[in-house]
C-alpha cells in the first residue's frame, strides 16, 4: 500500500498564477522523461513527480514574483525589480553609481570628479515648476521675469541659529513711508525714526511722562509703587516669590492659596457678613435674609465630617455616620403631601409617634396598618382568578383590632368588664397552628365554653372528662345510629350497636348480654332457643312476678 500522498498545497493553487504555470510545465517535463512502461498517471511515481515539480515551482515563483508558500527559502529575488518593471516596496540603493532616463535616454546620473568630488549631473532639462520652486507641495520661491523680482511666499520662515547678513536695505511693507525701513544707519516705521537704547533712554536716566500706552508686556525688575487706583479689567495675576496665588480670568477669580481672616472679619455681601471668623476657633456662615443652599444639580452628595448639633451645642441632631436625634419634634411628609408621621407629647407618661395614614410593609403595594376610630385596622389585597376566562379580581379586606365593653355571659358581675375584639370583613378566621387559650374558649354572648377537661353548654348540660371516659350531664339525643367502634351483626358477630332501619323505620339493638334488674315489658318476643337447667320452664298465657326467691 502506497504511503506517498500528494502535497496539500497543490489543490489550492491558482491556475492563473506564475507558480501554477511553472509547476504544470515541470511536471509534464518530468513525467514525459520517464519510461512509460513503468510510470502511470496517479501511481506513486507520478505523485512524487508532482510533489517535486511543486517544490521547484514554489521556490522559483516565490523568488521571482513573491508567490508561493514561503517555505522554499529566503526568496532572494524578491529584493530585485523584474526586468519588465514593477513597483518597489523597499528602499532603492545605488551606492556605486546611478543613472536614470526615459526613452533609453539618460537624464540624471551620479558622478565622481578627481576621485574626491561627488555630484549629480543632469543631461536634460530640469523642470522645477516653471518660475516656481515648490517645497512640500507649496510654492516657496517664485520669480517674475519682467520685474526681475524673486518672491518668497511662506507663512513662516525660521532661520534658527543662522545669521542673516544683509548689506543693503530691508523694507517691510509697500515702501519706506508705509512700512518698516531698516538700514545700517536707520530704523523707521511709517517714515518716523524709532528710538532705542542707543539713541534714547539709558539705564541711568529716569523717564517722566504723561499718559502712556504699552501694546504688549511691561516688565519691572524693581518695586512698582502706585499712588492711585490699580485697574486691570482684562485679567490679573498676583503672587509671591514667582508663584501665582490669585488669578483673575473671564468670569472667575482663582486662588492657589488660603484666605486668612482675623477674628471679627470675613466676607460681606451687600454690607452683610456672610462668612465671619467669630473667634479663634468658630466660623459663622450666614445668608442675606434668604436661604443657605448646599449643593447644586452637579453635586453628587454632601458629606458631613462632623455632627450637626442644635444651637446650644448640647445635642447632636445628625451625626457624621447617620445617627439622628430630634429633641423637639418630628414631622414626615412625602412630596409635600399630608403629614404621614409625627411625634407628640402630652406628659412624660404619654408621648410617642403618630402614624397619620398607612403603615405598609415590603413595598408600596404591600399589606398595611391604618388608624381606625375604634382601634387599629390591618388591610391586605388578595388577587383571585374566576370564571372560564380566568378574570382577575382583587379583594381588599380589613381586620380591626379594638377594645370594647365585654358581652360575655361569664363577665365579672362586681365590676365593669371589657374585652379585646377582632372584626373582619372576610368570611372566616383560619389558623395553621393549634389555637390555645388560658381559662376557656367561648362563644360570644353565649354560655357555651370549652375548658380544660370540659365542654359546658349551660350550668345543667355539659360534658366532663373522667378517668376512663366522658361524663354526660343532661339528656342525650342521637339522631342516627349508636355503635361500638367495630360492629358486625349476627350470632357470630362482634361489637354492639343500636341501629335504625331506614327502610322500615324500626330501631334494632344488638348486644352480647342483657341484664334487666327490674321489670321488662315486651310486646312481642321471638326466641331462637330457650335452655333451662336445674329448674322448670313455665309457659303461660299471662304470668308476672314481683319477687324471685332462690330455694
Amino acid at each position: 500500500m502506497s504511503t506517498v500522498t500528494i502535497h496539500p498545497a497543490i489543490e489550492n493553487l491558482d491556475t492563473g498564477s506564475l507558480c501554477y504555470s511553472i509547476y504544470i510545465q515541470l511536471y509534464h517535463n518530468f513525467f514525459n522523461a520517464q519510461d512509460q512502461q513503468y510510470v502511470k498517471e496517479g501511481d506513486e511515481t507520478s505523485v512524487r513527480l508532482r510533489n517535486t515539480a511543486y517544490n521547484f515551482a514554489d521556490a522559483i515563483a516565490g523568488g521571482v514574483a513573491g508567490e508561493g508558500s514561503g517555505n522554499s527559502g529566503s526568496s532572494i529575488l524578491l529584493e530585485y525589480l523584474k526586468k519588465s518593471g514593477g513597483d518597489m516596496s523597499g528602499m532603492l540603493r545605488a551606492n556605486y553609481g546611478f543613472e536614470a532616463g526615459i526613452g533609453n535616454t539618460p537624464v540624471i546620473r551620479t558622478f565622481v570628479k578627481d576621485g574626491a568630488v561627488y555630484g549629480v549631473g543632469f543631461t536634460g532639462d530640469v523642470e522645477i515648476g516653471g518660475n516656481n520652486l515648490v517645497i512640500g507641495g507649496s510654492r516657496f520661491i517664485s520669480y517674475d521675469r519682467e520685474s526681475q523680482v524673486a518672491c518668497i511666499n511662506n507663512p513662516c520662515i525660521n532661520f534658527l541659529d543662522s545669521k542673516l547678513l544683509l548689506a543693503g536695505e530691508l523694507i517691510i511693507g509697500e515702501d519706506k513711508t508705509k512700512g518698516i525701513y531698516l538700514s545700517p544707519a536707520a530704523l523707521q516705521i511709517n517714515g518716523k525714526d524709532v528710538y532705542h537704547a542707543g539713541n534714547a533712554n539709558l539705564a541711568t536716566v529716569d523717564w517722566s511722562m504723561g499718559n502712556g500706552y504699552i501694546g504688549k508686556n511691561l516688565s519691572v525688575a524693581g518695586k512698582a509703587v502706585l499712588s492711585g487706583m490699580l485697574e486691570a479689567c482684562y485679567g490679573a495675576s498676583l503672587g509671591y516669590n514667582g508663584n501665582i496665588l490669585v488669578s483673575v480670568e473671564q468670569e472667575q477669580v482663582g486662588f492657589s492659596s488660603f484666605l486668612s481672616f482675623a477674628s471679627g472679619f470675613g466676607i460681606k455681601m451687600k454690607g452683610i457678613p456672610v462668612l465671619i471668623r467669630v473667634n479663634e476657633n468658630d466660623i459663622q456662615l450666614g445668608g442675606l435674609g434668604g436661604d443657605i443652599i448646599l449643593g447644586n444639580d452637579s453635586t453628587n452628595r454632601i458629606k458631613l465630617y462632623a455632627g450637626l448639633s442644635d444651637i446650644d451645642g448640647e445635642h447632636i441632631l445628625l451625626s457624621r455616620y447617620g445617627a439622628a436625634y430630634f429633641p423637639n419634634s418630628l414631622t414626615v411628609r412625602h412630596n409635600y403631601g399630608d403629614t404621614l408621621l409625627s411625634s407628640y407629647k402630652v406628659d412624660k407618661d404619654d408621648e410617642g409617634m403618630v402614624i397619620h395614614k398607612n403603615l405598609r410593609f415590603t413595598d408600596s403595594r404591600g399589606a398595611f396598618f391604618t388608624g381606625d376610630p375604634d382601634g387599629i385596622a390591618f388591610s391586605s389585597a388578595l388577587v383571585r382568578y374566576v370564571g372560564e376566562d380566568t378574570q382577575r379580581q382583587v379583594f381588599t379586606h380589613k381586620t380591626i383590632f379594638l377594645h370594647n365593653p365585654s358581652v360575655s355571659r361569664y363577665a365579672s358581675m362586681d365590676r365593669l368588664s371589657n374585652s379585646f375584639f377582632i372584626r373582619t370583613d372576610a368570611d372566616f378566621f383560619s389558623v395553621n397552628k393549634p389555637l390555645e387559650a388560658q381559662g376557656h374558649i367561648g362563644i360570644n354572648n353565649a354560655f357555651t365554653r370549652l375548658t380544660d377537661g370540659g365542654l359546658f353548654f349551660n350550668s345543667e348540660k355539659y360534658l366532663l372528662s373522667a378517668t376512663d371516659g366522658i361524663k354526660h350531664y343532661g339528656n342525650a339525643y342521637f339522631m342516627d345510629n349508636l355503635s361500638s367502634g367495630f360492629f358486625s351483626s349476627g350470632f357470630a358477630g362482634s361489637g354492639w350497636a343500636v341501629i335504625r332501619n331506614k327502610t322500615t323505620g324500626n330501631t334494632a339493638a344488638t348486644f352480647d348480654e342483657l341484664t334487666i334488674r327490674k321489670k321488662m315489658r315486651i310486646y312481642e318476643l321471638e326466641v331462637q332457643k330457650i335452655s333451662a337447667t336445674n329448674g322448670s320452664l313455665w309457659i303461660s298465657d299471662s304470668c308476672s312476678g314481683d319477687t324471685v326467691e332462690k330455694i
